[in-house]
């Protein structure tokens, strides 16, 4: 009977860290979103310093998120059947870093310079679009995982049929 593996393994930080930077990243566009849509009645709402915050949070944690992903990729690539789902996953995962430091990036510009209605208008544009494609990515990204995880049994112990690890 071989010993049950354990919970600290290094392929096991990447699922641990990922929920949290999914959570932030969308409920911090969906603040930042209204934020702005309330932004035009009035102006002193939290819901854009706070939505700010989250995506900064969520952002940071997103990089995080891919960094542990590598150290999963080096432990559970070996062991999948399909590995371009594994790739997939990396490669959109980046792209999803990228798009929310991007819009992070235009966020800020927003916030520093007082420009004209017209170049705000377009930043604003701009930032909208980075972060519904950010959103979206994300989901997909979620999708992909979760096809790692549930039909491949990415980094899942899967126990004997008598369930005598267990005892």
């Amino acid at each position: 009977m071989d010993p049950l593996p354990s919970m600290w393994r290094t392929e096991l930080w990447h699922p641990l860290l990922v929920h949290f930077p999914i959570a932030l990243l969308l409920v911090g566009t969906a603040l930042r979103l209204v934020g702005e849509l309330r932004r035009r009645w009035s102006p002193s709402s939290f819901l854009v310093p706070g939505g700010r915050l989250l995506l900064v949070l969520g952002t940071l944690g997103a990089w995080a998120a891919v960094y542990t992903g590598t150290w999963a990729d080096a432990a559970v690539a070996r062991s999948l059947c399909d590995p371009t789902v594994v790739e997939a996953h990396e490669t959109w995962g980046y792209r999803v870093g990228y798009l929310f430091s991007a819009g992070l990036l235009v966020d800020g510009v927003l916030w520093l310079r007082r420009s004209g209605a017209w170049v705000r208008r377009g930043l604003l544009t701009v930032f909208v679009l980075v972060l519904l494609g950010g959103s979206t990515g994300l989901g997909y990204v979620g999708h992909l995982g979760a096809k790692l995880v549930y039909q491949q049994a990415a980094a899942v112990h899967q126990p004997g049929a008598d369930c005598a690890d267990f005892e």
